[in-house]
């Protein structure tokens, strides 16, 4: 299984939102969203400041898929 942070970009393209603005409005670093661009984990701290910013559920913001499926 590997992760993907795709249901937060759609989400974000939807509001049309960029990713230096997440990064303000989450209050995270450029390298979480260096992580996030290269869908490696990041921690439950930065979840929580995504989802509370954006008002999303930890579903909103990550997936797990099969290997199969990229």
């Amino acid at each position: 299984m590997s992760l993907s942070y795709r249901p937060l970009w759609i989400e974000l393209e939807k509001r049309k939102i960029k990713r230096g603005e997440l990064q303000e409005l989450a209050g995270i670093s450029g390298n979480v969203i260096a992580k996030l661009g290269n869908n490696s984990p990041i921690s439950m701290l930065n979840i929580e400041r995504i989802c509370t910013s954006l008002d999303l559920t930890p579903s909103e913001v990550f997936e797990f898929k099969k290997e199969s499926d990229e």
